[in-house]
């Protein structure tokens, strides 16, 4: 789908007439601006501006000048970095940090913020010349002590929100920041249907007469050409009591497994000699290995897409992005063995008694000992991602839709292909304008999707939100 110009949009919902986005258009070549920007020193009110950019880029637009930052956040950003690539922290409502950003689409610049500070972020788009006057005004106020800084036009400046701006008639969607006494509460509570990911299987020759292993620990093979990576994850196996082989490319990797048969491969995506997916393949393809689990790891092939295939083209168990959590990869490392064993994987039981009284405050539509319930849950058993589904949906129904959004890609993260929790995270992305990250959990949902009907209803919300 050809996406619109922005100077089209803006004379589509008369926002400006066509003799006045020509007119911005030659002064902004002239000075070197973006088109919004010289539009805005024109006279055009910055909430049309911002809402005509979220329907080009597909996030949310913020009108800076009838909202109110919290400035703490800016010990985040060094105010070069935020000069530099055009950011601003804005807000940790939910638990994550939202960003207004000139480029919302700059991946580089959100991963390093997951990776800096450990947690989620939500790219909000600003109109550049607006972006640039309250990094500039802000962190001044912050130098001098101030813990909040309202737009020119903010209505109220005794706490944060920020002004949501949408094309729609004019009508604009202040999202506030601390709870609201009138919040709606979503009704529906009964439980939504999870489906179980339809078994991956991968078609190899007749396997070969097993061979005896060696009694001792568990031997698990790491093979990444980084060796930092190298002596990190041998460091952590080792106390756990692991017995570990390194190799440093795909051709030695693939020949210690075929020599060795260690009871798990680590295997790093991009690898010299052979490519890591190549060697998961060759893993899986021989008889010999081919019940030897892999997890591969990547930082450069990210997404859900690529963990997809890895588990269904090329046999990997598991699928982890660099850098990952110690714990997270432990936790997975030692999921892929016990299964691997032919063992059922332990139930998590420790985490139950929360769980099952959460499941029962919420159908008792007792929202606020649902979410103590289930946070409860979440952190006797982090690695719940039914406990962390229903964190979700409490709170959501509860009114707190960042956290929610943030539990919801919580439980994600255990169980990808957790076809409800996409369903409703697609919902709420798109309830809160980030209309990409919609489409992208609704991908996701129709390739998670087992049964017909399903995936029609999916794909009709998918080209609904994309038409």
């Amino acid at each position: 789908m050809k996406q619109a110009r922005i100077g089209d949009i803006l004379i589509q919902h008369g926002v400006a007439t066509p003799e006045l986005v020509e007119r911005a258009l030659v002064e902004a070549r002239t000075r070197g601006e973006h088109l919004c920007s010289r539009l805005l020193a024109l006279g055009v009110d910055e909430k049309e501006l911002a809402a005509a950019l979220s329907v080009r880029l597909g996030f949310p637009g913020l009108d800076l000048s009838r909202s109110v930052i919290e400035l703490d956040l800016l010990d985040l950003v060094p105010v070069r970095v935020a000069e530099a690539d055009l950011i601003l922290p804005i807000s940790s409502e939910g638990g994550r940090l939202h960003l207004a950003m000139a480029q919302p689409t700059e991946e580089r610049i959100l991963s390093e913020f997951r990776f800096v500070t450990g947690r989620e972020v939500s790219p909000w788009i600003a109109v550049t010349g607006a972006l640039k006057a309250t990094i500039a005004a802000a962190y001044p106020a912050r130098a001098r002590g101030e813990k909040l800084l309202a737009g020119l036009s903010a209505e109220r400046r005794d706490r944060p929100f920020l002004a949501v701006a949408r094309l729609d008639g004019g009508k604009e969607d202040v999202v506030s920041l601390e709870p609201a006494d009138d919040e709606p509460i979503e009704q529906e509570l009964e439980p939504e249907p999870e489906e179980e990911a339809p078994e991956v299987t991968v078609e190899v020759e007749e396997e070969a007469q097993a061979e005896e292993r060696p009694a001792g620990p568990r031997r698990i093979l790491v093979v990444d050409d980084e060796p930092e990576i190298r002596q990190l994850v041998q460091a952590m196996l080792q106390k756990k009591g692991y017995a570990v082989e390194l190799a440093v490319d795909g051709a030695e990797g693939f020949a210690k497994a075929e020599e060795g048969l260690p009871d798990l491969v680590l295997l790093d995506a991009m690898l010299p000699k052979i490519h890591g997916f190549d060697v998961c393949r060759r893993i899986k393809n021989a008889p010999k290995t081919r019940k030897i689990p892999v997890i591969m790891m990547t930082a450069i092939y990210r997404g859900w897409r690529f963990a997809q295939d890895a588990r269904e083209t090329y046999g990997a168990e598991d699928y982890v992005e660099k850098p990952f959590r110690i714990d997270d990869l432990m936790r997975r490392i030692e999921d892929a063995l016990e299964a691997a064993s032919g063992k059922e994987l332990p139930p998590r039981a420790s985490a139950n008694p929360a769980l099952q009284k959460g499941k029962e405050m919420l159908m008792a539509g007792r929202l606020g000992e649902a979410v103590a319930a289930f946070e409860s849950a979440t952190r006797t058993d982090p690695w719940s991602a039914d406990a962390w589904f229903h964190l979700a949906r409490s709170l959501r129904a509860e009114g707190d839709p960042f956290r929610a959004m943030t539990a919801f890609e919580r439980a994600l993260e255990i169980r990808a292909n957790h076809l409800a929790a996409l369903r409703a995270l697609a919902g709420l992305y798109e309830e809160k304008g980030f209309r990409r990250k919609a489409a992208e959990a609704l991908e996701r949902a129709f390739a998670a999707a087992a049964d017909a009907e399903t995936k029609a209803a999916v794909k009709t919300d998918l080209l609904r939100l994309l038409g």
